[in-house]
């Protein structure tokens, strides 16, 4: 009785309620994840960062509350290039060619901000560039872009943005074709830089939990084993994922403000152009009209699917109204 009486006090000590529900997780994954992140806070010494990233690292190279600097290394290494990289795309900078801005890699820069804490090995990432400073690099404006327009640093959004690709990495999904068409409209520096990720993740033997946390928002979480993160290198390499920019020139078929809904152009040789509307903006379509010629800049994205078939897609980054050339 007297140890009843002792478990109910250090409950209520937690701030535990015996009339109140609480979810618990499906996946005991989740459960240990956010055990971690719990304590991870607890034990952080000074302000906590409006958003951070915990890095949960097990599997065969993590023996306790160890795990080889190498590997850690090469895996840190990747994560960043690969933040890096989404960071770009989402900014609309898809190609593979080229080193990246400072004006951007300035923004998804993460820091070290925890040491391993015992039983596993667990490491605490933040933004570099504070989160003010991202959203109102001129200081502040006449409103409040997160509240008016739901806007996140470019680090909390590339972040997001990297779990979920791990996320769509389904062990059940063979072909995994979610994951390849969103990798493939992120564009083939964002495929490289998974890649290398994925072969840190199976070289080094790892098996990752991840979480993102936004202040007052919901927990991001992902996890990859490192057996999963093998077939995962195996698949991007497959997809072959390339894009190049392109200029499509003709008489307009179709025309809509829509993103849902695509521009079908025909061309001088006959050929019909269907173009998804991208980075194009509803004023740049709101005064053209079916019939008239224009000029469209449009990025063409291929990639490759289980057993070799070829998938192309056109999407439009800027039009314009063009006039035909007398030969």
């Amino acid at each position: 009785m007297a140890t009843r009486t002792k478990l109910d006090d250090y409950l209520a000590l937690l701030g535990f309620d015996p009339e109140a529900t609480y979810d618990v997780p499906e996946n005991p994954a989740d459960a240990a994840l956010s055990g971690v992140a719990a304590f991870v806070r607890k034990h952080s010494a000074g302000q906590e960062p409006e958003s951070t990233g915990i890095i949960h690292i097990t599997g065969p190279s993590a023996l306790g509350n160890s795990a080889p600097v190498k590997a850690v290394g090469n895996l840190l290494t990747s994560i960043q290039s690969t933040i890096d990289a989404v960071g770009a795309s989402l900014m609309g900078n898809r190609s593979a060619e080229g080193s990246l801005p400072s004006a951007i890699t300035s923004r998804t820069e993460m820091s070290l901000i925890a040491s391993p804490m015992p039983g596993s090995v667990v490491i605490q990432v933040a933004p570099s560039l504070a989160r003010m400073d991202d959203l109102y690099p001129e200081g502040l404006g006449l409103f409040d872009v997160e509240a008016e327009l739901d806007a996140k640093p470019l680090a909390d959004q590339a972040f997001i943005e990297f779990s979920t690709l791990i996320s769509e990495l389904r062990e059940d999904d063979p072909d995994n074709s979610q994951f390849v068409d969103h990798l493939t409209d992120l564009g083939p520096r964002v495929a490289t830089a998974m890649k290398s990720f994925c072969e840190s993740v199976d070289k080094g033997v790892l098996d990752l939990e991840l979480e993102w946390t936004e202040s007052s928002r919901k927990a991001k979480t992902a996890s990859i084993s490192h057996s999963h993160a093998e077939r995962a290198a195996k698949l991007i390499a497959s997809a072959n994922i390339e894009n190049e920019e392109v200029a499509i020139e003709g008489v307009l078929l179709t025309v809509t403000q829509s993103t849902k809904d695509k521009l079908r152009i025909l061309e001088d040789d006959g050929q019909e152009a269907v173009v998804m509307i991208g980075d194009i903006p509803p004023a740049a379509t709101y005064p053209l009209h079916t019939g008239e010629r224009v000029r469209i800049r449009a990025e063409k994205r291929v990639s490759r699917k289980l057993g070799g078939t070829r998938s192309e897609k056109l999407v439009g980054k800027a039009v314009e109204l063009a006039t035909k050339l007398e030969a």
